[in-house]
């Protein structure tokens, strides 16, 4: 089941609704069987989440029971988890660096080709957090690198790929 269609067909009248499940979602939250937003352990109030996301409490609490009264979705949601903490922002403070790639097309392989040429220079990859193309617009992918300089055979390869619109280092 693809579950980005089902939720477009299940809040198609309820713009608002499909996005606080898909912003449920994108922050690694998981509802309860009693209707709570947890993260990890720690319970996540409507009001705190709907101020996050920009809407109102009352469209959080019914998307909620919404997605609990309807099997497919209440599976999912349920069994949701976080992936931990993302590196970006603090790669640097570690000692490493992010590369930020943005490309033409999503299409298989790509992760595999820069995650060789990262292994042929014997560079460990520490994190990887790829955006779903399904939730974000311009979705990057994120390499967390374990070296303080990017070797330039590594970038110039990285962009001889035709659907490398762009790569960042920071």
């Amino acid at each position: 089941m693809d579950i980005w269609k089902y939720l477009e067909q299940k809040f198609h009248n309820s713009p608002k609704k499909l996005y606080v499940a898909k912003q449920i979602f994108a922050h690694g939250l998981r509802v309860s069987e009693e209707g709570i937003l947890l993260l990890g352990k720690i319970r996540i109030p409507y009001t705190s989440f709907a101020t996050a996301i920009g809407v109102d409490r009352r469209t959080v609490k019914e998307t909620v029971i919404s997605l609990l009264n309807d099997k497919n979705t209440r599976d999912f949601f349920k069994n949701l988890e976080s992936a931990g903490p993302f590196l970006r922002k603090v790669a640097r403070i570690l000692g490493y660096r992010c590369l930020i790639i943005e490309v033409f097309q999503d299409k298989p392989g790509i992760l595999a080709k820069i995650a060789s040429l990262i292994a042929k220079k014997n560079i460990n990859i520490v994190q990887v957090v790829a955006e779903d193309p399904n939730l974000v617009k311009n979705p990057k992918l994120y390499i967390i690198i374990a070296c303080n300089e990017v070797p330039g055979e590594v970038v110039s390869e990285i962009l001889k790929d035709p659907n490398i619109k762009s790569l960042t280092i920071h």
